[in-house]
């Protein structure tokens, strides 16, 4: 039912009409290559953050009509920029311009999250009026994402808002609100395909009732008609069908709207169809044809070829049901072709998009972390000088009660031999501790090092520079201790694996049997650099080596699999 509903209805993104056409185009106009350069040069040129930033977002507009990635790009590149401001009508702007662009190339849920946070922002500057559009956008997504109930709930919420704007409005004569006959239809159509038609008709109704008030509001009047004379139809009203449906159609014919006039003439051929007329259902079905060819819309010939398939199918005319009937398992591959296309384009924008967030994330996580590290480290000092404070004091404590206590000599003795147990135990606790804390230390620094290498991939190259040179210093606190409390573990949890590789190859050396261990844990050559020290180069070398003593040189076996298999 959803894909009946959602030809017959567009959405009005408060101030953006989204027309969500069947074809779009690759090739791009010379003027648009033209205003293109001309505002990246406005973007060069502007000195002024807000000029920048509405700029970034003009680009992502334009690239939107053909290259969604790079419309991703400028419209991300808008809003961070807008962050940065602090300011927040900048920000409602770059929010509000990369969700419609999400929204138009189908990226619903990204589309989503920033008109939800569009929302929420203008809550928070108590702007009613903002918070109206973007609850406007959030409905339009839920109805894309065949949530009828939630779209329901969401429009009903906005009536209630807007009764009470409108309520408080200085001129309480003012004519309706141009996104009113936008939401009664969505409405309908929400009611529509949750089976409640009674529901469906009043709202459509209500719609019509505004748009006829309203100038310009031609398009949707035929839409919320159009829509009416379907229901009117699935329940038998068929005069009143019949005179709806022929108004729009004439609406749409007036205004040269193409795609409008195909889906009245489909409305027109089912109906006529439905009630045995087959002479006018055929003449509305070719006339519908006719629009798609010109059109190149595949959902439309898929409507028009199946209409036409199934007329002469009924009519037992079998060579103009397999030409139609081909033709529909044409167009149907086609279209379904196109669909996994876009979804796959989908896939990789949105997990470029998640990536990109992901990254941001990582480096304000690494701020806070350098932060933190700092605090540490002082706190470090503080204790540290604290302690050499406190040991001072104590032994100066001692020497005063040597010099006062000069002829309690053996009792001084007890006292300091006492002193010196007690210390030796100290430092024993200390040693234990600082074993502890240097493998604790050295494990977190190989977790650190691994992750800032990870996340430093899809960072430009003074920012990789500037990552790599705190690894090596991290890595510069590291020592052999490590190595060893990790072949005990290691040996705890693999404990046959050295007596195997012993089996193979009793000549193994120590390192050698390190980088199996560090193979056999699946890890790769910038892993085990990040543990041992070693350049990437001598570890792979040194696996060349390992190959040769394993006997995998002449094989094809992976080293990694064979280890893994042992």
């Amino acid at each position: 039912m959803i894909a009946s509903a959602m030809k017959i209805c567009f959405f009005s993104l408060f101030s953006l009409t989204l027309w969500i056409l069947s074809v779009h185009t690759e090739v791009v106009a010379k003027d648009d290559v033209s205003k293109l350069d001309s505002l990246k040069y406005n973007l060069e040129a502007a000195r002024d953050d807000s000029l920048r930033i509405l700029t970034m977002i003009e680009i992502s507009k334009e690239y939107s009509l053909h290259d969604l990635s790079m419309a991703l790009r400028y419209a991300e590149r808008g809003l961070e920029a807008a962050r940065a401001t602090r300011n927040p009508y900048l920000i409602s702007s770059a929010l509000s311009n990369i969700g419609f662009v999400c929204f138009q190339h189908g990226l619903l849920e990204l589309a989503a999250k920033h008109y939800y946070e569009f929302r929420d922002l203008h809550k928070s500057m108590n702007e009613q009026d903002g918070v109206l559009r973007g609850m406007i956008n959030i409905a339009a997504i839920k109805l894309m994402m065949q949530d009828f109930e939630g779209t329901r709930d969401d429009l009903l919420e906005i009536l209630d808002l807007i009764e009470e704007l409108d309520a408080a409005r200085v001129l309480p004569d003012a004519p309706p609100r141009i996104e009113l006959s936008a939401i009664y239809n969505n409405l309908g159509v929400a009611y529509e395909n949750m089976g409640d038609k009674e529901e469906a008709i009043d709202y459509y109704l209500r719609g019509i009732s505004i748009a006829r008030r309203m100038p310009g509001q031609e398009f949707d009047l035929a839409r919320l008609l159009n829509n009416l004379g379907k229901v009117y139809a699935e329940i038998g009203r068929s005069s009143e069908a019949r005179e709806v449906l022929n108004e729009a159609l004439q609406i749409r014919l007036e205004l040269n709207d193409r795609h409008g006039q195909a889906s009245s003439y489909r409305n027109l051929a089912r109906f006529h169809f439905d009630r045995e007329d087959y002479e006018s259902a055929l003449e509305y079905s070719y006339q519908g044809l006719n629009i798609a060819e010109r059109l190149g819309s595949l959902q439309l010939l898929i409507n028009f070829t199946s209409l036409l398939f199934e007329h002469f199918d009924f009519h037992n005319q079998p060579d103009s049901a397999l030409k139609y009937h081909k033709q529909l398992t044409e167009y149907s591959d086609r279209l379904k072709s196109e669909e996994v296309r876009q979804e796959i384009t989908r896939m990789e924008i949105t997990s470029q998009f998640q990536e990109r967030e992901l990254l941001r994330e990582v480096e304000q996580k690494r701020k806070e972390q350098r932060y933190m590290f700092a605090g540490g480290f002082a706190l470090l000092i503080a204790v540290i000088l604290g302690l050499l404070f406190f040991l001072t004091r104590s032994r100066a404590r001692r020497l005063q009660l040597a010099n006062e206590n000069f002829l309690l000599e053996s009792e001084r003795n007890q006292l300091e031999r006492q002193n010196l147990e007690n210390e030796l135990e100290i430092k024993n606790k200390e040693l234990t501790t600082n074993v502890m804390y240097q493998i604790r230390k050295n494990e977190l620094i190989n977790e650190i090092s691994q992750k800032l290498l990870h996340y430093s991939h899809g960072l430009n190259r003074e920012q990789q520079e500037l990552i790599k040179g705190i690894i090596r210093d991290l890595e510069k606190t590291q020592d052999e201790s490590v190595l060893q409390e990790f072949e005990v573990r290691f040996h705890q949890v693999h404990n046959d694996f050295y007596d195997k590789l012993h089996e193979i190859n009793p000549d193994l050396s120590l390192n050698e049997r390190r980088l199996c261990a560090f193979l056999r844990l699946n890890m790769t050559t910038k892993e085990i650099s990040s543990i041992t020290g070693q350049s990437l180069r001598s570890i792979e070398v040194a696996r060349t080596r390992l190959r040769k003593k394993l006997h995998l040189t002449n094989s094809d076996a992976n080293l990694t699999d064979y280890l893994l298999s042992i």
